[in-house]
């Protein structure tokens, strides 16, 4: 039997489209949606401050039990009052109790961290300002871990600032911590400087980043484990104060050390990435002081960080491939140029006379 050239053509067309189809199929996949064979995946929720909806809710059920355990009001007026070396527990605190912190940051400075869109960062971090809340002023020397920190020579050169902080609380004679610091004691190596107890006002927030910072695009990194905002605030307070974060710093790179997990916000983004976790076996062990049993000169970064590989990797930046090392730079420089001429734009409107 012949078929008609028509119905031949139709034929053949019909065949080597269902070819390509069958071919290529696999191969495919919709923008942001990964290819499974057998189905198609829906890309994963976002959350409301943090990228992923499923990392919000850990922060947020990982924050729920570290308030039951350790931040409700019976606890913090226990911690105000019970005494433990020159002051009370509430300041108890430990030299390489937060070391983790250091090897992270090594890392990072080494561009051995690399962020699979951005690149290294240690580029997009280097001369940021670090601000530590709550950072037991008056426990032992005073400030241990940001001691720990001002005194390691692969960190404090790249930083521009460490600023140790602390509530003042009127409550008590000896909760006046800022007081007693300035009364008492020896003034610190480093910048410190009174918190509030509660910091969930952006404006505020602005003006602390500002007081140590270059200028607007000087990043920044914050660190609050077992201290306030990560232990004694509610979920409500703990979400208006990553927020309030994010508001203050429009055009800074952000990284943030809370509780066990490490956050970054790049520049030109408006939310938050979990990109790890420290071993919450040492920093975060409420239970006894396991960092002080801890060989320091031979911890590894893989024993320190436990890092998402959705959005880093780790290794050398300079084996990265040079498309991929290109592609991140010129993002860098897009972000930068952005956040440039939006801010001497606003400046620029602020000076004209109103209509």
């Amino acid at each position: 039997m012949v078929l008609s050239s028509a119905k031949e053509t139709r034929t053949i067309l019909r065949f080597f489209f269902l070819f390509l189809l069958g071919f290529w199929l696999p191969f495919l996949a919709l923008p942001g949606i990964p290819f499974s064979p057998g189905r198609l995946e829906a890309k994963e929720l976002p959350g409301s401050f943090i990228d992923k909806l499923s990392d919000e809710q850990l922060l947020i059920d990982t924050h729920n039990t570290e308030k039951l355990r350790f931040g409700l009001s019976s606890h913090i007026n226990y911690y105000k009052v019970k005494k433990t070396k020159n002051t009370v527990v509430e300041q108890r605190s430990g030299r390489k109790r937060l070391y983790d912190h250091n090897l992270i940051l090594r890392a990072i400075f080494r561009n051995q961290i690399i962020h699979k869109k951005y690149g290294g960062l240690g580029n997009l971090l280097k001369g940021a300002v670090y601000i530590d809340f709550g950072s037991a002023i008056l426990y032992e020397e005073g400030a241990v871990t940001v001691r720990d920190l001002y005194e390691d020579n692969l960190v404090r050169p790249n930083v521009s600032e460490i600023v140790a902080t602390d509530i003042n609380d009127p409550n008590y004679d000896h909760t006046r911590y800022i007081e007693i610091h300035i009364k008492e004691r020896d003034p610190f190596p480093f910048s410190f400087t009174e918190i509030p107890q509660l910091m969930d006002n952006p404006e505020w927030l602005k003006v602390l980043v500002e007081s140590y910072a270059r200028d607007h695009l000087t990043p920044v990194i914050f660190r609050s484990t077992n201290s306030g905002p990560d232990l004694f605030y509610t979920v409500d307070e703990m979400k208006k104060h990553f927020i309030s974060i994010l508001k203050a710093n429009p055009d800074r790179n952000v990284l943030y050390f809370f509780n066990r997990f490490v956050f970054f916000r790049f520049a030109c983004e408006n939310k938050y990435e979990l990109i790890g976790r420290i071993d919450e076996k040492i920093g975060v062990n409420h239970s006894y002081s396991a960092w002080r049993f801890v060989d320091w000169q031979r911890r590894s970064l893989d024993e320190a960080f436990l890092p998402s590989f959705d959005y880093v990797s780790i290794g050398n930046e300079a084996e990265s491939p040079i498309a991929d090392r290109w592609d991140s730079y010129l993002q860098n420089r897009q972000c930068w140029f952005k956040k440039t001429s939006d801010h001497w734009k606003k400046k620029f409107d602020a000076k004209l006379p109103g209509y």
